[in-house]
């Protein structure tokens, strides 16, 4: 049987609960903000240990209403390269103006000397970006270096659903942290993000912008200018019930990913992305990065035809995206990005995975690449 790159994990006993929640919901007639939005917000700011979690339709709409928040218009907000397209498309979307940051190959985050040297007298804040569920062990240096200069910090935790380093977990860093609940993200509601703060003006600000500009009181007056950004109550329960599983979801990919570096730590021509014992990764992704004299796009030819294996790069450049191939961006200093973005194998990794696929990959790998 093929082995896919990842698949959402719903238990029997989830399904059974959820189709029974749908049917709840449905028979209520209340299809909004309503038992299942307040239980998924609860139960989620317990386990992100906030002060506030709020549902929206997106982590994408998450990230504009930060960057709204922030008040970014024609301000600069540094962003790493290796990121997904939506990270630049909200800034320009809020009016600030994206500032490409080139990556750590040990980190997969920000390299803090480019990082320095992109701040400017136009910098507002910081989007850091916990690429593949892995938080950067320079956490404490990019934290200093935004507050040091009066700069907000937005974690983009779509990929870190129960990552943590030394105990805190991905959101608790900076600001505000936006998460997905996308098809393909550890948990999932179909679609839908998550805004976890312990700002009370944010909170109260998303409150209102995710529906209409209401006022949060019960006028149903409108304060501010909004849209339809908020989840309903049948993504809400689905999200509730993904919650209960994100434990051992978690867990199991922790198993899978252990497997995977003990094994490919002996190849010489790949490279694993170091993790030292305090930092829990979600894993999202594994990757392995490639050395240069491998072609990334023959390997995946040779996994998905021969081994019936799924495998990608992590993203591509941003910088090296169509649609902003008319953006200035200071190219010269994004040759990191390329080399470890374009150099990446993403290999399956999934709750359910069985240890004999989990065998399979690394015997193919291995085979391959030894």
């Amino acid at each position: 049987m093929p082995i896919p790159l990842s698949r959402p994990y719903f238990t029997d006993n989830s399904r059974k609960n959820i189709l029974s929640g749908i049917d709840e919901v449905l028979k209520s007639g209340q299809l909004m903000m309503g038992k299942w939005t307040s239980k998924f917000e609860s139960s989620f700011k317990i386990c992100t240990n906030t002060d506030h979690a709020l549902t929206v339709s997106t982590c994408t709409t998450a990230l504009q209403i930060s960057l709204n928040y922030f008040n970014i218009k024609d301000r600069e907000v540094l962003v790493p390269s290796a990121s997904f397209l939506t990270d630049i498309s909200a800034i320009r979307w809020c009016g600030g103006i994206p500032v490409l940051v080139d990556i750590n190959p040990d980190t997969l985050s920000f390299d803090l000397e480019d990082l320095k040297n992109k701040l400017s007298d136009k910098t507002k804040g910081i989007l850091w970006v916990h690429l593949t569920g892995i938080i950067s062990p320079q956490y404490k240096e990019i934290i200093d270096f935004a507050d040091n200069n009066n700069l907000f910090l937005l974690e983009d935790c779509a990929h870190a659903h129960g990552s943590s380093i030394d105990g805190l977990p991905a959101w608790s860093l900076g600001d505000a942290g936006c998460f997905s609940f996308f098809p393909s993200k550890i948990m999932t509601t179909g679609t839908g993000g998550m805004l976890v703060t312990s700002d009370v003006n944010l909170a109260r600000y998303t409150k209102q912008v995710r529906l209409l500009g209401r006022c949060d009181d019960d006028s149903g007056e409108i304060c501010i200018e909004g849209n339809d950004w908020f989840m309903d109550e049948i993504r809400t329960c689905i999200g509730y019930y993904q919650l209960k599983d994100l434990d051992f979801n978690i867990t199991r990919r922790r198993e899978i990913a252990s497997s995977y570096s003990k094994a490919f730590s002996k190849l010489s021509k790949v490279k694993t992305i170091p993790v030292h014992l305090k930092n829990k990764p979600s894993y999202y992704q594994y990757t392995i990065i490639l050395d240069d004299s491998i072609s990334r796009d023959e390997i995946r030819e040779i996994l998905k035809n021969k081994y019936g294996i799924s495998s990608k790069r992590i993203y591509k450049p941003t910088h090296q995206e169509e649609i902003f191939k008319e953006v200035k961006f200071d190219l010269n200093t994004l040759r990191k990005t390329e080399e470890v973005l374009n150099q990446s194998l993403c290999l399956p990794i999934y709750a359910e995975m069985s240890n004999k696929d989990v065998n399979n990959v690394i015997k193919a790998i291995t085979s391959e690449l030894a």
